[in-house]
């Protein structure tokens, strides 16, 4: 309270706050954002969340729209007949079945390079990308960066072709319209542009760091499934299925799915001796 002197004489009172009253309003104001934030921010990873599994469902379409135009099949993968090898990728043959290019990102994700290199990964809440284009064959061109892969099982090689990127084509799920499509992975959260998932791969003992992968934990043809493993949505990660769903899928429980034909859900990860690291242990395992 301040008393000011008036030139009748007269004292007028002004009121006004002190500085403790200030710091009690601010501390006040503290307690509650601290109160506050952490559940602003679980909302916000659980719009993330809903937006990624928005953008999976139209992956799912696309994906639907390429088959319905080549017989049911599936993109081929690797070079063949009238394709070219760029032609047959996953990345170029569906181009002409969406107009952006922001589907390709999960909204939890960010880039983190400025510079293009080949082959970079992305991680748990980082981009794979961009990649370099100045090949001799241009193969990079249209990778650009992403937060998702696919899963190369669902892939329909050239007929006669016995492997294709070293696995056997035998296993491929070649048409869209396959039999148990709703439990067979088609395109999902990722750290590299593709995967080929077997049922003998293992978890990585730590938690990878969240903006960053090193090929020495997994690749694509090598302990593929860690490339999966990842914590982007609150223990899980969102996919889109062959049959054109998309759901969320526990990270304990990406081990019962069926990555390809002879994909063993029987195996070491989903009976009651699994040896879980301790980082995965909290998550569930059913989907």
């Amino acid at each position: 309270m301040v008393r000011v002197s008036t030139s009748g004489g007269r004292s007028v009172r002004r009121t006004a706050f002190t500085l403790i009253e200030l710091l009690v309003v601010i501390s006040v104001i503290a307690v509650l954002m601290a109160i506050l934030m952490p559940s602003l921010q679980k909302a916000r990873r659980m719009g993330q969340a809903v937006v990624c599994r928005s953008h999976l469902k139209q992956w799912g379409q696309v994906f639907h729209l390429y088959a319905f135009d080549n017989e049911n099949r599936l993109p081929q993968s690797i070079q063949g007949g009238a394709l070219s090898a760029q032609d047959a990728y996953w990345i170029v043959a569906t181009l002409s079945y969406y107009g952006d290019k922001k589907i390709r990102l999960c909204p939890s994700t960010k880039v983190v390079r400025d510079a293009a290199v080949n082959r970079s990964h992305g991680g748990t809440l980082a981009c794979w990308g961009p990649f370099d284009p100045a090949t001799p064959d241009n193969w990079w061109a249209d990778f650009d960066t992403g937060s998702y892969g696919l899963n190369e099982w669902c892939s329909s090689p050239p007929v006669g072709v016995a492997s294709f990127w070293g696995f056997p084509a035998e296993r491929a799920w070649r048409r869209i319209d396959a039999r148990g499509a709703d439990r067979v992975p088609l395109f999902m959260d990722c750290v590299y542009v593709d995967v080929f998932p077997e049922d003998d791969n293992s978890p990585l003992p730590d938690e990878p760091p969240l903006y960053e992968w090193n090929n020495g934990w997994g690749d694509w043809g090598f302990e593929a499934m860690r490339m999966v493993c990842i914590d982007r949505h609150e223990g899980a990660v969102n996919s889109a299925f062959l049959d054109g769903s998309a759901a969320r899928i526990p990270l304990r429980a990406l081990w019962k799915l069926k990555w390809h034909k002879d994909f063993d859900t029987n195996n070491a990860m989903t009976g009651p001796d699994a040896d879980w690291p301790k980082w995965l242990r909290r998550f569930r395992d059913t989907f």
